[in-house]
């Protein structure tokens, strides 16, 4: 697309070289042509010239035949010099474009030395003007290059960010999905190994009451009722592994801290306890799922190995992280002396560290009564927009 500046450079070849044909009686009209055309020619020619260098050889040359053309045809050639500014100033830096004026009018001075004084100065005042215009338009052109320039940055920066986004989504489904697919691994290895253990236990009571009954009625009462006990035990368990089975529950209830705390006080007997500070917001799948786990591998090292009566847990809802807090009035949890054994303690604590700082945060523990272990995560919460 041809700029204005084109159309105002090839203004000032065509019109002042017309004028000059009826303002002035020439000797040789068409000589005079064969130099307008040869300087228009070298002007189109230039735009399609390459590289900076033959724009600049391109430059000197125009520059030549206009001055040559000033001396020999008058002042209305002063023109055809002065439109040569917009081939040579988008060439230079600031302190090279203005040295390259200065050599350009130093020679055009020379050029027209006998004009009279009204026509010098006015050439050198011209020439000043429209130097000083033709930079303005170009470093406007400059700046408008620039913003496109930074447009079109803008521009890949936001699809960048978005991509993220959709990346980071997906990988939260990934998350949830995984921990889904774990959630149902941990569901069957307990149907294998808590109820079918007691299953076979009860069938083998089964045998015993059958064979017992008719010899012992009192026992066989008693064994029966056990049986009746260990069934209800296994009815309830199964009944709790079918709804953490369910797929239409949400992950913010699968990995629920207040439905953990209730299963575990129903349970195990002891006393619990959720206290929230600071206003709740979302938190991202994977969080939910790293402050699951961790208060649940907590509550297990406190029941296991403290011997806990009571546990509390505290989830702080702050601008920078959230932090859990999960306490227990039990014995201080020591770490294992041989650090390379595999006791469930060390095992549960290095995983609860690798999953906290997978998701950025980190895991302190307090050795002291009460024993607490401390879980911080970053969030990153979007600003609302006054």
């Amino acid at each position: 697309m041809t700029s204005p500046l084109t159309y105002l450079r090839y203004g000032f070849i065509l019109l002042p070289a017309a004028a000059d044909i009826f303002l002035q009686q020439l000797d040789d009209y068409g000589a005079y042509m064969v130099y307008i055309l040869l300087f228009l020619a070298i002007s189109v020619l230039s735009r399609f010239l390459p590289s900076p260098a033959y724009l600049k050889a391109a430059a000197l040359l125009e520059i030549s035949l206009s001055l040559w053309l000033c001396h020999q045809y008058g002042f209305m050639m002063v023109f055809l010099s002065i439109s040569t500014l917009c081939v040579y100033l988008p060439l230079f830096e600031r302190p090279g474009r203005l040295w390259a004026a200065f050599g350009h009018l130093l020679l055009l001075n020379m050029a027209i030395i006998d004009y009279d004084a009204l026509l010098l100065t006015t050439a050198n005042l011209l020439f000043l003007f429209m130097g000083v215009t033709f930079n303005h338009i170009h470093e406007m052109k400059q700046k408008e290059a620039d913003h496109i320039q930074l447009y079109d940055e803008l521009k890949r920066l936001h699809f960048q960010q978005d991509e993220a986004g959709r990346q980071l989504l997906q990988f939260a489904h990934q998350v949830e999905s995984a921990a889904q697919a774990e959630e149902r691994n941990r569901i069957s290895r307990q149907l294998h190994d808590d109820i079918g253990h007691r299953l076979i236990r009860v069938k083998m009571m089964m045998e015993a009451a059958l064979l017992t009954v008719p010899h012992d009625s009192a026992r066989g009462m008693d064994m029966l009722r056990q049986i009746r006990d260990q069934l209800g035990e296994s009815m309830e368990q199964m009944r709790t592994a079918v709804k953490q089975m369910n797929p239409a529950r949400r992950i913010t209830d699968d990995y629920s801290l207040d439905r953990l705390l209730e299963e575990t006080g129903r349970q195990t007997g002891i006393e619990t306890e959720l206290i929230l500070q600071g206003i709740p917001y979302p938190l991202y799948p994977s969080q939910q799922v790293v402050l699951y786990k961790n208060a649940r591998e907590a509550i297990t090292n406190a029941i296991r190995h403290g011997e806990a009566k009571r546990v509390q847990i505290i989830l702080h809802y702050g601008e920078q992280d959230v932090r859990m807090e999960v306490s227990n009035d039990g014995a201080v949890q020591e770490p294992a002396g041989d650090e390379a054994s595999p006791n469930r303690q060390g095992i549960g604590m290095s995983g609860m560290l690798e999953r906290t700082q997978v998701v950025g945060g980190t895991l302190e523990v307090r050795r002291i009564v009460p024993f607490t272990v401390i879980t911080r995560l970053p969030v990153y919460r979007k600003r609302e927009i006054m």
